[in-house]
């Protein structure tokens, strides 16, 4: 068995957490199940993509005033308000259900033959609801096949998981700051109080060697605390959320995706997770927060209470307020910041929106 670990934060001083009344934006990219209309992970990538070039363009200015102004470039500090210099990009989050996609790391280096992007790229089955059953309507989907910026191996995204990607700047001056192993580890760690939050106490994540958060089946958020493995390691470890991050000058990149409601057992042709090694781990099994917590056949049980759309979107604002926390800002809830947009060719009902709506593209 892998030697397991406790995900541990290192502290911050109160002197070292900013003092801020900026407020996380919570970018939540519509979808809706019961039409299957889900955003293109493509489309995702460009929003992604103009909020870290606003990030990386405020960094850059901010280092050449510092640059232009002694005292600060010798104190190694960003330059104040008075130097006309724009106050920073506030810290951005995305969330949302993709169409499906696999993803390849950077450990993926050997190329895709023809075969294997046949069986990858094969018609996937999709179900409505958090299970199939024969209530269920289905619609079929060629899954995409793309190279991500990660580390690691093949994963999967789409219908029946929720992403989220933060676009922050680890060194911001508006909020806590992180090298990149906390970074990772706030992520576990909000995803582990996130699920324990939104399922109430029902799932307890842990971390291990292997990154993501894992789940045993059967154990509660009351059979452990703060992320650490419960004494019975005999029990199943299953792989519930997949990490996966890049940095480029601390301005973060992709993030964690949570396995809500999708088949994580059966055939091909509807379990996404038959065609691939999940992230190279072969001896573990994936599951999700329905299989964990026997979800109905229309979506999540009664003990959550809403069905499936509603329940991502729950489950989406949950983890958002947690990061926000843990980032020392004001919940995006609690500051109106939470924004539902939507994007690319998703039907009539919903309809695109362009990315200069959500973000100008003024920075380049």
């Amino acid at each position: 068995m892998a030697a397991l670990k406790a995900c541990r934060l290192a502290a911050q001083t109160a002197a070292e957490a900013p003092t801020t009344t900026t407020s996380l934006r919570h970018l939540r990219i519509a979808s809706s199940a019961a039409t299957h209309s889900y955003p293109a992970y493509a489309d995702v990538e460009r929003l992604q993509g103009r909020l870290q070039r606003a990030l990386l363009s405020w960094k850059a200015a901010a280092a050449a005033a510092a640059m232009a102004t002694p005292s600060a470039a010798a104190e190694n500090t960003t330059p104040s308000r008075s130097s006309q210099l724009p106050a920073p990009p506030a810290p951005s989050l995305i969330s949302f259900t993709p169409q499906p996609t696999y993803t390849l790391g950077r450990r993926q280096t050997a190329p895709v033959d023809d075969t294997e992007r046949a069986r990858l790229t094969a018609p996937l089955t999709v179900f409505s609801s958090s299970s199939p059953s024969s209530r269920a309507e289905t619609a079929s989907f060629t899954p995409a096949v793309v190279n991500a910026p990660r580390g690691g191996l093949a994963t999967y995204h789409g219908p029946g998981q929720v992403v989220f990607w933060p676009v922050i700047d680890l060194h911001s001056p508006l909020h806590r700051n992180f090298s990149v192993r906390d970074y990772a580890c706030l992520l576990e760690k909000t995803t582990i109080a996130a699920l324990a939050t939104f399922t109430a106490g029902r799932l307890r994540g842990f971390t291990t060697e292997n990154p993501g958060v894992w789940v045993r089946h059967g154990e509660t958020a009351a059979d452990g605390v703060d992320g650490a493995p419960a004494a019975d390691n005999e029990r199943d470890e299953r792989k519930i959320s997949a990490l996966g991050v890049h940095l480029r000058r601390h301005v973060t990149g992709l993030g964690v995706a949570v396995n809500f409601g999708m088949p994580v057992s059966g055939p091909e042709a509807m379990n996404p997770w038959a065609r691939i090694v999940a992230c190279g781990i072969g001896d573990k099994r994936v599951t999700s927060i329905a299989a964990e917590t026997g979800a109905a056949t229309a979506g999540l049980d009664v003990t959550i209470g809403q069905e499936a759309d509603s329940a991502a979107a729950e489950l989406a604002d949950v983890w958002a307020a947690e990061f926000a926390t843990r980032l020392g800002l004001p919940t995006a809830a609690a500051a109106g910041s939470t924004e539902e947009i939507r994007l690319g060719a998703m039907g009539a009902s919903l309809p695109a929106v362009t990315l200069e709506r959500v973000i100008p593209e003024d920075v380049d």
